[in-house]
């Protein structure tokens, strides 16, 4: 299941939307918890993906299999935006397949400063 998972986001990354497809099951459901949105179907879920503004890059950081599926970290940038996200996706599988995804959202941004003298600071 994890190379399914690593499948999804290398096709992501190279925009081959219909490849992703295949990886879904044909009963799929999608849920971006964040922006309370429903993806009924494969065909949706991936020609959102497909149609979403920008050339936007991912690279998957982890990926770790749980007792009822797998949870994956993402990070989402472009280099025609500023804004930079972490996607935490949540899988359920079917017959080989992607079943479900619960993808929550979190936008990359910079660290209160009264935090500064606790912490250390990552570059990603």
């Amino acid at each position: 299941m994890k190379e399914i998972i690593k499948e999804l986001w290398k096709y992501f990354d190279e925009r081959k939307f219909d490849k992703a497809k295949e990886l879904l099951h044909k009963e799929f459901k999608g849920y971006w918890k964040t922006t309370l949105e429903i993806f009924e179907t494969r065909d949706n879920f991936i020609e959102v993906n497909k149609m979403y503004p920008g050339n936007w890059r991912t690279q998957l950081q982890k990926v770790e299999m749980t007792e009822n599926g797998a949870v994956s970290v993402t990070y989402v940038y472009s280099k025609e935006s500023e804004n930079k996200f972490y996607a935490t996706t949540f899988y359920k599988f079917k017959d080989n397949l992607i079943y479900r995804i619960e993808e929550y959202w979190a936008t990359c941004e910079k660290s209160s400063s009264w935090r500064n003298k606790y912490i250390k600071l990552s570059k990603n």
